[in-house]
């Protein structure tokens, strides 16, 4: 969603709000008639140009007021613009004086009074804006809003703090009114809110229905109204409507019982806990656990279980528990009793949306038997702390007694079969015992044979083999005579081959001292010492020929005693 659009009380313009986008800033200023408000801080577009409201901004996500869907099918009627020439005042709305008919009524027949106009002084001017808001407002009505900042009046005797009125997903407050809460109402008051049936507790985010009275004070000119009662049913009406508001998107996303239909661990034993090391509950639960010797090892993130807090410290712990998911076989999210509104705090769509796709079975204890929320309704419920407790050892001592009935059957199953397997082992080893000896008899015989048959042929192979072994002394003595004149062939080969080496090395050493003396004397250093030089292309090439070189050519002279770039200007062969 990028913004919403929606009628304005006048029911002649349409008000659109969104956080700044260049590109909506552009949209918007295209729309005919458009208008910024700088003190609401929202674009006013005309009512009758709503077409082209719906066109341009449903491209962009907006969302639309109901009111827009009659605007669009002609079943709800423009009203005509109020005429400028005397401007009346609304229903509800204070008919206050101008200053101009203050002053003429407090004009005198003086001459002098008549010259210079009578002017009110600050005290009279709040005096009369009073006496106008009583006369106006002589009764006492009920108002509804969002409390802001009652909390930080908390332990004071009077209660000042403020209710809003909001514009469904709006950031920011659409009117704001201050309130009183004195103390001899607030002493009544609370006391009776808190022992309701359901309980209720005043906070900050609540939206209430109270019983108010207006009042002006003319010393500083704070308007403000004050509270002689408050209806309660109102507001748990409220919270039980968000809480369904949330049930029914969490049935919409698939989500309202995924995490309840993860199974339970058996035994869980490793127990991850989201609650207040300060509370009650959870000293209740640990000492619960420990009397119960069933050796639980326990994890606790500690989190606010209550007030603005609580949403993000609960989002982190379970954020940190997916993180180490396979430390832990369930995670437990409790708090101790409390007011149906100090419960409220846990239905919110982002918790509920958190815990429904945890990858970790989730236990909740957050309230007593009749506090229901939302995380009641998609997770495992458990009435308290220590209802959690009693439910987590129940399900390791049903674990330990199925173990231990399991063992008991498998014994009798064990027995039986040993029984069984002792009589068939009895039968199968005389069975065994006389197939034995009927093999052994039957191999001894088998063995006879062989033996004889073995003894023969053995003679038979032995004589065989000496025929083979004489034969072979014999191809050995000729092979010792032919061995014997090898040798001296190989001596006598050797001796000329020594022979010939050192001829060959004395003849390729006189060689090799003439070819160094050609070299001493080929030498080009020997060259460039007796005046000579070298000349050689960029490439380091010898130029031997004028035919090898090009006028304007760069070329490197050698000398004895170094070098130099030099550049051709002009060639001159030799005539042949």
């Amino acid at each position: 969603m990028s913004g919403t659009v929606e009628l304005d009380q006048d029911g002649i313009h349409l008000l659109i709000r969104f956080p700044y986008r260049e590109d909506l800033v552009a949209m918007v200023k295209e729309l005919p008639g458009r208008r910024w408000d700088p003190k609401q801080k929202v674009w006013r577009v005309p009512a009758k140009n709503v077409a082209e409201v719906y066109d341009q901004c449903s491209r962009h996500l907006f969302e639309f007021g109901s009111e827009i869907a009659s605007l669009l099918a002609g079943t709800l009627k423009i009203p005509e613009a109020p005429k400028k020439k005397k401007a009346q005042p609304k229903q509800g709305q204070l008919a206050l004086p101008t200053v101009d008919a203050l002053a003429s009524e407090a004009e005198t027949d003086d001459d002098t009074a008549k010259a210079t106009p009578n002017a009110l002084t600050v005290s009279e001017l709040n005096h009369r804006v009073r006496d106008c808001l009583r006369d106006t407002f002589e009764d006492s009505f009920w108002v509804t809003g969002e409390i802001i900042d009652f909390d930080k009046s908390a332990g004071r005797e009077h209660r000042f703090f403020q209710l809003a009125e909001k514009a469904p997903r709006a950031q920011r407050p659409k009117a704001l009114v201050d309130v009183a809460l004195f103390g001899r109402t607030a002493d009544a008051l609370l006391p009776k809110l808190a022992q309701g049936n359901p309980p209720l507790t005043l906070r900050d985010g609540l939206e209430i229905r109270a019983l108010v009275r207006v009042d002006f004070y003319p010393a500083t000119g704070r308007f403000q109204v004050i509270v002689q009662d408050i209806d309660p049913s109102f507001t748990l009406g409220k919270i039980a409507l968000t809480k369904e508001q949330i049930l029914r998107e969490l049935v919409q996303m698939g989500l309202a019982e995924k995490n309840r239909m993860l199974g339970l661990p058996v035994p869980a034993v490793r127990i991850g806990v989201l609650t207040s090391p300060d509370a009650d509950g959870w000293k209740d639960f640990q000492r619960h656990l420990e009397e119960s010797g069933c050796g639980f090892d326990i994890t606790l993130f500690p989190i606010k279980v209550q007030g603005n807090d609580l949403k993000p410290t609960l989002l982190k712990g379970l954020s940190w528990f997916t993180e180490h998911q396979d430390k832990f076989d369930l995670l437990c999210v409790m708090r101790g009793g409390g007011s149906r509104s100090d419960l409220a705090w846990f239905d919110d769509k982002d918790i509920a949306v958190a815990v429904a796709n945890h990858p970790l079975k989730l236990i909740v204890g957050i309230g007593h038997q009749r506090d229901q929320s939302v995380l009641d309704a998609i997770a495992h419920s458990e009435k308290t702390p220590t209802a959690v407790a009693e439910f987590l050892v129940r399900g390791v001592e049903s674990a330990r007694e199925d173990v231990a009935e399991r063992g008991t059957r498998l014994a009798d199953a064990v027995a039986d079969v040993l029984a069984d397997e002792q009589i068939r082992l009895k039968e199968l080893s005389l069975s065994i015992a006389r197939a034995g000896d009927e093999r052994l008899r039957e191999a001894n015989r088998q063995l006879i044979t062989a033996a004889r048959t073995l003894t023969s042929e053995t003679n038979l192979r032995l004589s065989h083999e000496r025929g083979n072994l004489r034969e072979t002394a014999m191809r050995l003595t000729h092979a010792n005579v032919r061995l014997s004149h090898e040798r001296g062939q190989l001596r006598a080969t050797a001796v000329r081959l020594t022979t010939a080496s050192l001829q060959l090395c004395e003849r390729k050493a006189t060689a090799l001292k003439t070819a160094e003396t050609r070299r001493r004397l080929l030498d080009p250093t020997r060259v460039l010492q007796r005046g000579f030089a070298i000349v050689r292309d960029k490439d380091g090439r010898i130029a031997p020929s004028v035919d090898r070189i090009t006028t304007n050519q760069d070329l490197r002279v050698q000398f004895r005693d170094g070098s130099a770039s030099v550049r051709v200007d002009d060639i001159q062969a030799n005539e042949s």
